[in-house]
């Protein structure tokens, strides 16, 4: 499955309460071949979602976004998000 440009940044900018759970699968349905190349793993990721920015997550739906203009990693995101955490639990 090829998404356009126009589709994937439709897919992204869709309000969550738009999305329709029915639609979407299951983040624990998801198999990624780890010894594939990168590109393989993207595209897999890509046929088995429909929508890479959205998924369902027991009972929840969990949308992905990405930030621009930023050279954080996600790991440098965690330790911020766990900081943050933290510091409003004590």
């Amino acid at each position: 499955m090829d998404f356009s440009i126009e589709e994937l940044k439709r897919m992204q900018s869709m309000n969550i309460m738009d999305l329709k759970r029915e639609e979407l699968i299951s983040a624990e349905e998801i198999v990624i071949d780890t010894g594939r190349c990168v590109e393989s793993r993207i595209q897999s990721y890509m046929e088995q979602t429909g929508n890479p920015f959205a998924q369902n997550v027991g009972e929840y739906i969990l949308q992905i976004g990405f930030m621009e203009g930023t050279n954080d990693t996600i790991d440098d995101r965690m330790i911020l998000l766990t900081k943050r955490k933290t510091q409003i639990m004590v």
